[in-house]
């Protein structure tokens, strides 16, 4: 009951406070920045685009912004809120049954942000390739993932459309346990725009030239 109490709290704690940021606009909100990141992708795409005869409003458009509102604000944020609070909330009682205290999220509390957020992205980075792998490896899982790949014409808005279910897989392995080990859930969400920017790109329907940075960044050549 404990548990359930936490979950519920922190996450109508977390939806008063994303209610806040859309009806206070600044730069700190996720929401607004959401849009100013997609919004900058699609004129790329009406200026700069690949395939020259797919249409500014694609096919599905409007289905892949219902998708990426859901994903990445009612269910992502909101819910892993209160699932996060729970799962260090575990941690710490685990810890505590051997007289353990958590040193390294007090370490972690110390980095400098403008060392913690890069090192979250990697970090966030590389457990997103390994459990992309997973999705495409195991039958259970790609069943989900299908959702992803039923896109047939592509768009930023493309990016984060996927079942709800593959939430719960990738923000599991990717934030609880950072969570646990003191990252800040304000510190990770501003890793994910970069995440989210890079994303966007890489499902865009653009054409650039990146030279070197092909390596680093997918997208057409």
């Amino acid at each position: 009951m404990e548990i359930i109490k936490i979950f519920i709290w922190e996450t109508a704690g977390y939806a008063s406070y994303m209610w806040k940021e859309i009806s206070n606009p600044s730069l700190k909100s996720y929401f607004y920045w959401l849009i100013f990141i997609s919004l900058f992708f699609w004129v790329l795409e009406i200026f700069f685009p690949w395939r020259k005869n797919q249409a500014i409003i694609r096919k599905d458009f409007w289905l892949d912004a219902f998708y990426m509102f859901f994903n990445f604000f009612i269910f992502s944020l909101i819910g892993f809120a209160g699932l996060s609070k729970v799962g260090v909330e575990l941690f710490t009682f685990f810890l505590n049954l051997f007289s353990i205290e958590n040193l390294l999220a007090i370490e972690v509390s110390k980095i400098s942000k403008w060392v913690l957020i890069p090192v979250i992205f990697v970090s966030k980075d590389f457990i997103q390739f390994f459990i992309h792998r997973l999705l495409h490896r195991f039958e259970f899982l790609w069943k989900f993932h299908q959702v992803h790949h039923s896109v047939e014409q592509m768009g930023f808005a493309a990016h984060l459309r996927f079942h709800w279910m593959e939430s719960i897989v990738y923000k599991t392995i990717q934030y609880i346990p950072l969570a646990m080990l003191g990252v800040d859930l304000v510190d990770y969400f501003y890793a994910d725009l970069i995440a989210i920017s890079i994303g966007h790109f890489n499902h865009s329907n653009i054409k650039v030239n990146l030279g070197f940075l092909k390596y680093i960044f997918n997208n057409v050549q």
